[in-house]
């Protein structure tokens, strides 16, 4: 059984793919490039998973479809996720389990960009474009930018409008939902859990920024999830998959 994995946003998966093939390309020897040229073909990345075509429509949440592109996106990361654990992403339950949480991700990411809609919040132009910027930058050439965005199955188009989606969300995120603050008696039970269990752990003032911010990030994935769970009562979802 596999544990469940937290993804809050698709998008930024979408991102670390195309890094993923940014940072291949950059390490990888010329006559390996074209071994990989022969043994796949254009536009398909290596995967054990069955996945749907880019423009099938893999769900209806709202009246608003979901493409096959998408949900490959967040499926592939998530199998790598696995192999990277040492797990196989093929059994049937592993499948059966990504496939579920897969599915998930995108519900709920849909779910919340309808209700930032619904509420007003969006992305400020300057914001998207400089992300966009970030994200260019991670490759040599603009030629090694298409060349994954094709793999990945997004035009660059279609990742303006993620990441314009991304930034919505976080402000969203920000406006909308109030998480549980973080207490200095939860700190010192996640320092005190961890330093039973290491041989050498540094001292709890070296460590309480990153553990006070692995809580908070929790405790916002809680409030995340809380607030799917609503929107979810009140969803008509239509999973084609």
């Amino acid at each position: 059984m596999i544990k469940k994995m937290k993804f809050i946003f698709a998008p930024l998966l979408i991102a670390a793919i195309l890094g993923a093939c940014s940072d291949s390309e950059e390490a990888a020897p010329k006559e390996e490039k074209a071994a990989e040229t022969t043994e796949e073909t254009a536009g398909e990345r290596k995967t054990e998973l069955e996945l749907p075509e880019e423009k099938d429509v893999v769900a209806v949440i709202n009246d608003e479809e979901v493409l096959g592109n998408v949900y490959n996106s967040v499926a592939r990361q998530m199998e790598s996720t696995l192999t990277a654990q040492g797990q196989d992403p093929t059994t049937p339950e592993n499948a059966k389990m990504l496939k579920e949480q897969a599915m998930e991700v995108l519900i709920g990411n849909r779910l919340i960009l309808q209700d930032a809609e619904e509420k007003g919040h969006t992305a400020d132009d300057a914001a998207v474009k400089e992300r966009l910027e970030e994200l260019k930058g991670q490759f040599e050439s603009e030629e090694a930018m298409n060349k994954a965005l094709e793999q990945s199955g997004f035009t660059l188009d279609d990742m303006e409008e993620q990441l314009h989606d991304q930034v919505t969300y976080e402000n969203y995120i920000a406006k909308e939902l109030k998480p549980a603050e973080v207490t200095d008696k939860e700190v010192q039970e996640a320092y005190d859990g961890y330093a039973a269990t290491a041989e050498e752990a540094p001292a709890l003032e070296e460590m309480e920024p990153a553990i006070r911010q692995s809580l908070e990030q929790d405790k916002t994935q809680q409030a995340v999830s809380k607030r799917i769970e609503e929107l979810k009562k009140e969803a008509k979802i239509d999973v084609k998959i």
